[in-house]
């Protein structure tokens, strides 16, 4: 059984998290409800300040209790952003001593009946503090998961990218929190034996995910592997001397999408404002997803478009600005509201694939009336 001090969010943190910088940062995190995963990706979070069960708002920055001594982005803004830019819903209490129980998260609410509470994890590690006392950094792997305290094994899966049609492939299930392997867990119809292995094929060319489960344990990450016909270059893959059935889907996916910006241009000066953005991803396996951040650098500071409020923020600093998601296209373009006024620009877009793979693009340009 999974055990946490953190239990129903009415203990005091028992240890300190570690400190980390005043910055966005994006984390992978998974929401693995009662029968389904209710968001699985990468997402950008930074310190904030949240309102929930009509009371706040309340800090939610790491500084929580004393945990940490400068503010940074927590797992509970990681889950926050994420319900905020993928339309899921959560709700919490907030205890006096300064951190918020969660009580539901998408469809699934505490069960006190059957002692079924959501938990949460740190690299695959149950926090032994609250969501908004717990520090994230870049790459972090979070964890929200429901019915927490009652499972045994925080299931992680791997296995190849990429495969052949017909093709046996071997994937691997352990334990997250130790690496041991669990036997019995259920991926794409077979099942993991002693050491934890299950071999599989695939009988059409196309993306197919898939999870590990096991009925007390926590669902696995998604792993996508790459169906091709050898020699068709499928799921955008070229076709090479490793796509011959003999091998070629065993390598790990490791390399980067591709992300360009074609409008507005690099270095170009613009006399009358642009109000479309335009570009390209792509990627050998699948997208997640891709994203934009606008800058305008003019008089009173630094402001950054906000996709949430269609507009841009008010002068200030930029330390905080965000990327909209734009979906998983590779072809993309946004339509402002209004034509940009005047000033200088900084334009970023990035690409993650399904691997967790990036890649950005950065261009200047200015407006000059």
């Amino acid at each position: 059984m999974i055990r946490s001090p953190w239990v129903l969010g009415t203990l005091i943190a028992l240890t300190a998290a570690p400190a980390a910088a005043a910055a966005p940062v994006t984390v992978n995190l998974r929401v693995e409800g009662l029968t389904q995963t209710i968001y699985e990706g990468p997402v950008t979070t930074d310190a904030k300040q949240l309102t929930k069960d009509g009371t706040g708002p309340h800090p939610c920055d790491g500084t929580n209790g004393g945990a940490n001594p400068t503010p940074g982005p927590t797992m509970t803004t990681a889950l926050d952003d994420a319900s905020i830019q993928h339309g899921f819903t959560w709700d919490g209490t907030w205890f006096g001593f300064g951190d918020f129980g969660i009580d539901r998260i998408g469809p699934d609410s505490s069960d006190t009946a059957n002692n079924r509470y959501w938990g949460y994890a740190l690299n695959y590690t149950p926090s032994a503090v609250g969501g908004c006392q717990q520090q994230v950094r870049d790459g972090d792997e979070v964890l929200f998961a429901y019915d927490f305290f009652n499972k045994s094994h925080l299931l992680k899966l791997s296995g190849p990218a990429k495969a052949a049609i017909g093709e046996a492939i071997t994937v691997h299930v352990v334990d997250g929190q130790n690496g041991s392997p669990v036997a019995g867990a259920t991926v794409g119809g077979a099942t993991t034996n002693g050491s934890g292995d299950a071999t599989l094929s695939f009988a059409a060319p196309g993306v197919e995910t898939l999870k590990a489960e096991e009925p007390s344990s926590v669902r696995s990450n998604a792993l996508a592997v790459c169906v091709y016909a050898p020699g068709s270059g499928a799921c955008g893959t070229a076709p090479s001397s490793g796509e011959d059935g003999q091998g070629g889907g065993q390598a790990h996916d490791s390399t980067a999408p591709t992300a360009a910006i074609a409008s507005p241009r690099d270095g170009a000066r613009y006399a009358r404002g642009p109000r479309v953005l335009r570009g390209r991803a792509s990627d050998d396996v699948a997208l997640y997803g891709v994203y934009f951040r606008l800058r305008l650098y003019a008089a009173g500071g630094c402001r950054w478009y906000s996709g949430r409020a269609d507009r841009f923020t008010r002068p200030g600093h930029c330390a905080h600005a965000r990327f909209v998601r734009l979906g998983k296209q590779a072809s993309w373009s946004y339509l402002l509201p209004d034509r940009l006024p005047r000033g200088r620009y900084v334009l970023e877009t990035k690409a993650i694939d399904t691997s967790f793979n990036a890649a950005r693009e950065r261009i200047d340009f200015r407006v000059t009336r």
